[in-house]
C-alpha cells in the first residue's frame, strides 16, 4: 500500500520537517488584536513569522503575491451569500496575524487531534487513519499527468463535536477548508484551516495552521485558524466560501487563495518538498470526520438527502488546474471516483450549468 499523502499533494509531504512541537515557536510581536470570539492574534513581522524558522527556509525571501494573476468575478447571489471571515482591524503593513496559543492548547491538540491521511493502491483509495471517515469525490488524471491546483465553492456549516472529535470540509492538494475541532481551537466554531502531514520511516508527523514552521502567511486580515462569522443551517441561509490551492509554476510554491477575487492568504514554499514540485496526481473534495470514541460526529449539515442542495452540504464550481493550461477546468467525469463511508454519503455529482459548475453533495448524521 502506498501512502496517499505522498501522492496527492505536494503539500502533504514535507520530507525534512522535524517532529512538530507546536506554536511555542518564538516570534517578535508588533502588536496584538483580540477578536469578538476571544481569540488573540499577534501581529508579527512578515519576515520573522514562525514559518521561516523551518531549517529549509533559513534564507527564504517571502513572496507577497504569486507570479500568476488570477482574478475572479463575484459569485452569483443565486447560489451563495457573503461569508464573514477576517479581522475587523488588519495588522499593520509589514506584519501578519498569527493566532496565539498557550502551552495547554498545544498539549491538548497534540494528544487529541489526528490529521487525516489517504492510502491508495491500484484497487483501493480511502482514509488510512484510525477513526477517520471520508465522503466526497476524488479526481485521478490519466497516467503521466499531474494537477497544479484544485478549487471549489465550499458551503460553511458548524456541526457539534466532542473534545476528541472533529468535523470538516476540505479541498486536498494539500488540505484547506473549514473545520470544527474543539481539541485544536478550544471551542466548537467553524474555522478556516490549513494542514500538512509527512511520513518518514513509518511515522507520520504534521500540523494544522501555523502550529509549526512551514506555511507562510501573507495576508493582514485573514490567517489560518480564524472563525467564520456566519454559517449555514439545513433549513436557512447558505453561506459559501471560494477556496483555491494552486502551484506557482515559476517558483514551485503552493498558494492558498480565498474569497472573491482570489485573495492570497499564504503559501507553502517549494523548498519544503522533495519530489512533488512537478504537481499532484490526485485531487480531492469532501467531508472528513474523526473520533477517538465509538460514535462519530455529524458531517456537513448533518443530513444527506439526495438531490437536495438546500438541506445537504455541497461543493460547487469544483475545478482542477491541468499541466500546461493556466485555466481551471471542471474535472472529467471519467477521472472522478465517488467515495462513501459508513453513515456518510456522497453523490449527485455532475456538471450542472455555468452558475453551479461541477457540484456534488456529501454528509450525514452522527454515526455509531
Amino acid at each position: 500500500m502506498i501512502r496517499f499523502a505522498a501522492l496527492i499533494f505536494t503539500l502533504s509531504l514535507v520530507l525534512h520537517q522535524p517532529e512538530v512541537k507546536g506554536t511555542s515557536l518564538s516570534r517578535p510581536v508588533n502588536n496584538s488584536l483580540k477578536t469578538e470570539y476571544g481569540d488573540i492574534y499577534d501581529c508579527v513581522d512578515i519576515n520573522k513569522q514562525p514559518a521561516l524558522q523551518h531549517p529549509l527556509l533559513k534564507d527564504h525571501k517571502v513572496q507577497t503575491m504569486p507570479s500568476f494573476a488570477v482574478r475572479r468575478k463575484n459569485m452569483s447571489p443565486t447560489i451563495t451569500n457573503s461569508v464573514k471571515l477576517g479581522l475587523e482591524t488588519p495588522c499593520p503593513r509589514g506584519t501578519v496575524p498569527i493566532r496565539r496559543t498557550s502551552d495547554q492548547d498545544l498539549l491538548r491538540a497534540q494528544s487529541a487531534v489526528s490529521i487525516p491521511n489517504f492510502v491508495s493502491d491500484t484497487n483501493a483509495i480511502g482514509p488510512s487513519s484510525p477513526g477517520v471517515d471520508f465522503a466526497g469525490i476524488v479526481s485521478m488524471p490519466d497516467d503521466g499527468k499531474k494537477y497544479h491546483g484544485a478549487a471549489g465553492l465550499v458551503t460553511i456549516y458548524q456541526p457539534f463535536v466532542q473534545i476528541t472529535q472533529y468535523s470538516s470540509s476540505m479541498i486536498i492538494v494539500q488540505r484547506t477548508g473549514w473545520m470544527v475541532n474543539k481539541a485544536l481551537y478550544g471551542d466548537v466554531r467553524s474555522r478556516f484551516f490549513t494542514a500538512w502531514t509527512q511520513e518518514e520511516n513509518g511515522t507520520t508527523f504534521g500540523c494544522y495552521d501555523v502550529q509549526c514552521s512551514g506555511f507562510v502567511v501573507v495576508n493582514r486580515y485573514v490567517t489560518p485558524g480564524l472563525p467564520f462569522g456566519n454559517v449555514s443551517t439545513p433549513t436557512g441561509t447558505k453561506y459559501n466560501v471560494w477556496m483555491m490551492i494552486k502551484q506557482d509554476t515559476l517558483s514551485g510554491d503552493w498558494w492558498v487563495m480565498m474569497l472573491d477575487g482570489n485573495i492570497p492568504i499564504g503559501y507553502w514554499p517549494s523548498k519544503l518538498f522533495n519530489g512533488f514540485n512537478s504537481g499532484a496526481v490526485v485531487a480531492s473534495w469532501g467531508g472528513w470526520v474523526y473520533s477517538q470514541s465509538p460514535g462519530s460526529p455529524a458531517m456537513g449539515s448533518g443530513l444527506y438527502e439526495d438531490e437536495d442542495f438546500d438541506k445537504t452540504c455541497y461543493m460547487a464550481r469544483v475545478v482542477v488546474n491541468n499541466p500546461g493550461d493556466p485555466k481551471f477546468v471542471s474535472p472529467d467525469d471519467s477521472s472522478i471516483r465517488l467515495l462513501q463511508s459508513r453513515c456518510y454519503k456522497s453523490g449527485y455529482n455532475s456538471y450542472f450549468d455555468e452558475n453551479w459548475g461541477y457540484r456534488f453533495l456529501f454528509g450525514g448524521p452522527i454515526c455509531w
